[in-house]
């Protein structure tokens, strides 16, 4: 009996203790954020400056921290007396992603950041009409992550295309410098595919005619069209 009223007691305490209004947070720090506010992080993380920080959750602010599309990961943790400190990982822009009229700016996890302004400096990933383009929202329409794993293939072959799509039979077109459409097929021999094509652009780019598209769906036999 004695050990549950000192129990009981303890707990009394501490909570009278939480409550005390020299808890209550006078200050938060964010740290981490360039491209995201300090203001949008306050706004979201909510942090109430008449309540004890010891009674307000931290799990619930760091999960509307990291609702916010640019953010990828959030801590949040109490200084005592009254500080809260929030520190943020961005997302970085990775690709524009264009679905019938709609376009967005990507991170490489294909989290939608923010609708495409047509002034970004970034690959585009076109795909059928229809895909999530909310932002906050994670694409996962079928190909769209087969563009993202192709485009950086192509980067570690030294091939930088302008934009990616796939034809209706699911393979691989690329659009790279001058307009050129460079048709890769399927994923068989990929590797061997774009190594075929910075050789055929440099023979393409000193000839007078103009080239609509090279075909190297067959390797062995590269095909270019002229307009």
């Amino acid at each position: 009996m004695l050990i549950a009223v000192c129990a009981v007691l303890v707990l009394v305490a501490l909570g009278l203790a939480a409550s005390w209004p020299g808890f209550d947070p006078k200050s938060v720090a964010v740290t981490g954020n360039e491209r995201v506010p300090r203001s949008e992080i306050l706004d979201r993380a909510a942090v109430a400056s008449d309540q004890s920080m010891w009674l307000q959750s931290l799990r619930a602010m760091r999960a509307r921290v990291e609702a916010i599309p640019y953010i990828a990961s959030a801590s949040v943790r109490r200084m005592p007396p009254a500080s809260i400190v929030i520190a943020v990982s961005e997302r970085t822009p990775f690709a524009v992603v264009r679905s019938g009229e709609d376009a967005v700016v990507v991170d490489r996890g294909l989290r939608v950041l923010q609708a495409a302004t047509g002034e970004e400096n970034l690959p585009v990933f076109s795909v059928k009409p229809g895909a999530m383009v909310v932002p906050g929202a994670f694409l996962t329409q079928d190909g769209i992550a087969t563009l993202r794993d192709d485009y950086e293939a192509m980067i570690a072959a030294h091939v930088r295309p302008r934009e990616l799509e796939l034809d209706r039979f699911g393979g691989l077109v690329a659009t790279v410098q001058g307009g050129i459409r460079v048709l890769l097929g399927d994923e068989n021999d990929l590797g061997k595919k774009l190594a075929l094509v910075d050789p055929i652009l440099s023979q393409v780019v000193s000839n007078p005619r103009q080239v609509a598209a090279i075909d190297l769906r067959a390797p062995a036999t590269p095909v270019i069209v002229y307009r």
